[in-house]
């Protein structure tokens, strides 16, 4: 098979003339940097954790069949080069984006913000895909450019925060919460329908236990936040900034193993968990 991309995460394999082979691999970055250190059977997690979610939301999808236990066959679609982010929860990198960015947040211009605190309704806020930076974009840019009609774009807006709504609430009758998320779409060439793409799973979603859950104080996460909370506490995180506003990456620091079994068996604590499923 043709190696099509290798990502951060996942390689891309062109399987068949109308398919593609998603390989889930163990990698994983934070803050847009690829660490050196793998997490074991996390591909595995992310691939079965992206079936679950393709086989339980309601809404057309590229997946074809799961192949092994990390390897996903997909359809190939015209994928739309924008992240579709909605956020439940102020926190993470809307702190940072409300502050640099108000005009892009009209709704939060009376909102008290407080970490962690629980947003008025569903927040939609879209991003360029990059593999240096995600930038912000407003649904009227989006538009301007072209990248959508405005008819398209409402469908994808609307479908968005409707599966936001639809995982939450099946995460929370397994006793989490899902922050924010994000989603992916692309047109089926054949008859130009807009799927559901990419995949879901932890690296996608922010998840906290309702048990430990409190707003005004950072949330112990079962995802990769695990990773980044360890390079901000060591200020790893100010060297990437640095280095970010020079336009470089930094060399990636070495993830003591103890992160490593950590984030390992969150993944598929959390699997496990909402699955109902036995890893």
């Amino acid at each position: 098979m043709k190696l099509v991309h290798k990502g951060k995460v996942k390689d891309v394999y062109e399987a068949e003339p109308n398919t593609y082979l998603f390989h889930f691999s163990d990698r994983i970055s934070a803050f847009d940097i690829q660490m050196d250190a793998l997490i074991p059977k996390k591909g595995e997690v992310l691939c079965q954790f992206g079936e679950f979610w393709f086989n339980t939301l309601k809404t057309e999808n590229h997946l074809v069949t799961i192949r092994d236990r990390d390897k996903m066959l997909v359809k190939k679609l015209h994928m739309i080069p924008i992240e579709f982010i909605v956020r439940g929860y102020f926190y993470g990198s809307l702190i940072e984006r409300l502050a640099r960015f108000p005009d892009f947040y009209p709704g939060l211009s009376k909102f008290e913000p407080i970490v962690a605190s629980k947003l008025p309704e569903p927040l939609f806020d879209p991003t360029t895909k990059s593999d240096k930076h995600d930038i912000p974009i407003t649904e009227q840019q989006i538009i301007a450019s072209g990248i959508l009609s405005p008819e398209d774009l409402a469908y994808v807006k609307r479908t968005s925060i409707r599966l936001y709504l639809e995982m939450s609430a099946a995460v929370g009758r397994s006793g989490f919460i899902i922050a924010d998320t994000k989603f992916e779409f692309g047109f089926d060439a054949p008859n130009n329908r807009i799927l559901l793409a990419d995949s879901l799973g932890p690296d996608e979603f922010r998840l906290w236990r309702k048990s430990e859950y409190k707003p005004g104080k950072l949330q112990g996460s079962y995802d990769k936040q695990i990773l980044r909370d360890w390079l901000v506490n060591t200020g790893y995180k100010d060297v990437i900034d640095t280095y970010s506003k020079k336009g470089l990456k930094p060399v990636p620091p070495i993830i003591p193993p103890e992160i490593i079994t950590r984030l390992s068996r969150r993944y598929i604590y959390a699997y496990e968990e909402i699955t109902r499923t036995k890893f």
